[in-house]
């Protein structure tokens, strides 16, 4: 009977943020009230209520989903048989495929207009997504023998290399969305640059 209520109750919470979901990639954060969220979930207002205290708490719990599903495609940073051109070749298409899914661009851009009247929600957002992931990457290669600074700089000019204005132009052309050939040609622009620039700090050999 327990067993079943967990179900019922995951079932539910599933349900409330799908619906949220939609509703603030509709009318953003600021357009989206909690009465509205119940109505699209299709539940009491006050059943509502007992998942999630409010709209900021919901919004987060959204993010948070989304980051644990991306999060949970990823190579652990301590797996001792990737080398380093591997484990960046695949968190660069990892990366690639989750965030220019659609619905991730549109949370992004609810994210950045929202964040001049709500900092919380865009500080949240980039220590759940970027910071993490800038962080697995970073203490990766401190266990490949990159210093502490250096790891964090050379992953940051990896990512800048592989995004760059590909993200920029996805971000603000929505008749744009880059192509499979086009996203790979920029993790191996990245991948490459990595190399360029921090070879110094690379024992390991690299395939031609």
């Amino acid at each position: 009977m327990q067993i079943r209520q967990q179900r019922e109750d995951m079932s539910k919470e599933s349900a409330i943020l799908e619906a949220a979901t939609r509703s603030f990639l509709r009318k953003g954060f600021s357009g989206v009230s909690m009465e509205e969220i119940a109505r699209e979930s299709n539940v009491a207002k006050q059943t509502l209520y007992s998942y999630f205290k409010g709209k900021d708490g919901l919004f987060r719990a959204i993010i948070h989903a989304q980051s644990d599903a991306f999060f949970a495609t990823l190579p652990h940073n301590d797996d001792q048989t990737q080398n380093i051109e591997e484990f960046l070749h695949i968190m660069g298409e990892r990366a690639m495929d989750m965030l220019f899914k659609r619905d991730t661009l549109a949370l992004y851009r609810v994210i950045v207009s929202e964040t001049p009247r709500f900092p919380e929600l865009g500080k949240f957002y980039w220590q759940s997504g970027a910071q993490a992931f800038t962080d697995r990457l970073s203490h990766f290669l401190i266990a490949r023998g990159f210093p502490k600074g250096e790891a964090q700089s050379a992953t940051e000019q990896f990512l800048s290399f592989m995004f760059g204005t590909l993200l920029t132009k996805t971000l603000l052309n929505k008749e744009y969305h880059p192509s499979k050939e086009e996203k790979k040609a920029h993790i191996e622009q990245a991948v490459s640059a990595f190399f360029m620039l921090n070879g110094k700090y690379v024992t390991e050999k690299v395939n031609p």
